[in-house]
């Protein structure tokens, strides 16, 4: 099992930025690395502000 690093943005009026990493297999397409990334965020922040949500992987580590 692999390790995706993910940028994840809410378009605020300041832009919030989470990184965060979470497991994945080689195969996983990046909206299923996006849900587990944004469940990640959600578990980390208690209060996350409403805005227009991206994601974007910055680093895949397939073992």
């Amino acid at each position: 099992m692999g390790k995706a690093i993910v940028k994840c943005m809410i378009a605020t009026y300041a832009e919030d930025t989470y990184i965060v990493e979470v497991s994945c297999e080689k195969d996983d397409i990046d909206e299923i690395i996006f849900n587990r990334a944004w469940q990640k965020v959600k578990e980390q922040e208690p209060a996350i502000p409403y805005g227009h949500r991206t994601a974007e992987i910055i680093k895949r580590i397939d073992d």
